[in-house]
């Protein structure tokens, strides 16, 4: 079963993403702090990260770019949710797997997911 960590500084969000992939069969954990983020992934060890761009500390795009320049978590597949607008979301480059835009179609989500776990 795959694994899947959720970073959304809103719980309700967070908690909605979790749920919607669950009943998809995915093992999921959610966090609400990017602080905790290295450390969910070291205990977790995720097939994929679903993150927010916009972060109680810092910006979902910058914790992408840095995960995926570390060797030991660059193969994760990152994708970015955001209410941004896409000129905005495309401001900070990006090496995300992948990206989302708010609000968006469950059935979507659920076929992004897929596509970057297998």
């Amino acid at each position: 079963m795959s694994k899947i960590l959720v970073l959304d500084d809103d719980q309700s969000n967070a908690d909605v993403i979790q749920m919607v992939l669950e009943d998809q069969a995915f093992v999921v954990v959610s966090i609400n702090h990017s602080d905790e983020l290295l450390s969910a992934i070291k205990n977790f060890q995720p097939d994929l990260i679903v993150m927010d761009i916009l972060l109680d500390k810092g910006d979902g795009r910058e914790l992408c770019n840095a995960i995926k320049r570390n060797t030991e978590t660059r193969s994760i597949p990152v994708l970015l949710i955001t209410a941004m607008l896409e000129a905005q979301a495309e401001k900070i480059p990006s090496m995300a797997d992948g990206i989302i835009f708010k609000p968006f179609d469950y059935v979507k989500l659920h076929r992004k997911v897929r596509r970057l776990i297998h």
